[in-house]
């Protein structure tokens, strides 16, 4: 009779719950080093991390002159404190409006690199933004030097219901202004926290970040 070798919970297989493991700490080094860059991290977190690492340590399974590798070779998340400008070289039709509509030629202000094929940016054409696929575009060279407009959210909205393209954040997030409207009461920004983009409105609820120069 032969013996049942499919997986189980009484009964994992080796090689698949190593793979899992090395999956998930490459979430989690990519996921730690997002929270070091925009100051999320925590004690609770740091101490959790120091706990994991004695673990891994534990019995000599990792020699403690060998330390751990680097917590992000590419760090992904990428939030960009300048924004790259890019321009389209190729179409691109979203599936829906959390994604660009790029037509060849359109010049992209591109805040974030999602992943290694995916990025977040402000179409200057259709003044929407989306996530796009990062082969559709190319950097532009040289760079154009634009000081960047931060908001400080000091309230807490959600995202209107009857406008999907309105954007929800929580006080303590940073919004980048990617355009103001021509009522100068609103704007076109992205949360640097949710990397969503959207509309909002700038009457009561942000305190821009002042950029004093060096002394």
């Amino acid at each position: 009779m032969e013996t049942d070798s499919k997986s189980s919970p009484a009964n994992p297989d080796i090689k698949l719950v190593t793979i899992d493991v090395k999956m998930q700490i490459r979430t989690l080094h990519a996921k730690v080093t997002f929270l070091q860059e925009t100051g999320g991290m925590t004690e609770e977190i740091e101490r959790m991390m120091t706990e994991l690492i004695a673990l891994c340590n534990k019995g000599n399974s990792l020699p403690t002159t060998c330390p751990l590798a680097p917590v992000a070779t590419i760090v992904l998340p990428k939030l960009l404190l300048m924004a790259e400008t890019m321009q389209a070289h190729s179409e691109y039709a979203g599936p829906d409006w959390k994604h660009l509509l790029i037509m060849p030629g359109d010049i992209i202000i591109t805040y974030v690199y999602i992943n290694e094929v995916t990025a977040v940016g402000f179409n200057t054409r259709t003044n929407l933004g989306g996530q796009f696929p990062i082969d559709t575009a190319k950097k532009v060279e040289p760079q154009p030097h634009v000081k960047p407009e931060i908001l400080l959210c000091i309230c807490s909205t959600g995202a209107d219901k009857n406008s999907p393209s309105s954007l929800a954040y929580k006080s303590g997030q940073y919004i980048r202004v990617c355009r103001r409207e021509k009522d100068t009461r609103s704007a076109y920004g992205f949360n640097q926290s949710t990397l969503n983009m959207g509309r909002i409105s700038t009457v009561n609820d942000f305190k821009k970040v002042e950029w004093h120069e060096g002394t």
